[in-house]
């Protein structure tokens, strides 16, 4: 079971990675951005204000990349928990790859490799279907 995150962290780790900020926890009850000299007040105030938010999800193993070929943000989610905890945190629910998701898009792809626009067609698949990659 996850604990409840407010919808607007993700945006914040979002505009984060937009300002070259790093995000990370140092021990469990601190946040740290580096480099620190980068971060506008406001946005640091608005870091403080959701502290405990982010430590929580941050504490969760995902990874937030920005795909050129896709032209946003995806993440790679432990599993179904995280993911769930993810879209509450303000992610989209097709955004988001579990492991086992990338398990099967791995295996098909040593079979075949895919091209760049074969990935493109699946992503938008999963889009507008608010799908799942399965066998």
């Amino acid at each position: 079971m996850t604990t409840p995150v407010p919808e607007n962290c993700v945006p914040l780790l979002k505009q984060a990675a937009e300002l070259g900020l790093k995000i990370e926890v140092k021990d469990s009850k601190t946040l740290t951005v580096e480099p620190a000299e980068r971060c506008p007040p406001e946005f640091a105030d608005e870091l403080r204000r959701h502290k405990w938010h982010l430590l929580h999800l941050l504490d969760l193993s995902f990874v937030m990349l920005y795909s050129k070929a896709l032209d946003e943000t995806i993440f790679f989610a432990e599993d179904d928990d995280t993911k769930a905890a993810l879209i509450e945190a303000g992610a989209d629910c097709w955004s988001i790859y579990t492991k086992d998701e990338l398990r099967v898009l791995v295996a098909n792809n040593r079979a075949k490799p895919y091209l760049p626009d074969e990935l493109c067609k699946l992503h938008e698949i999963k889009k507008t279907f608010n799908g799942r990659i399965s066998k």
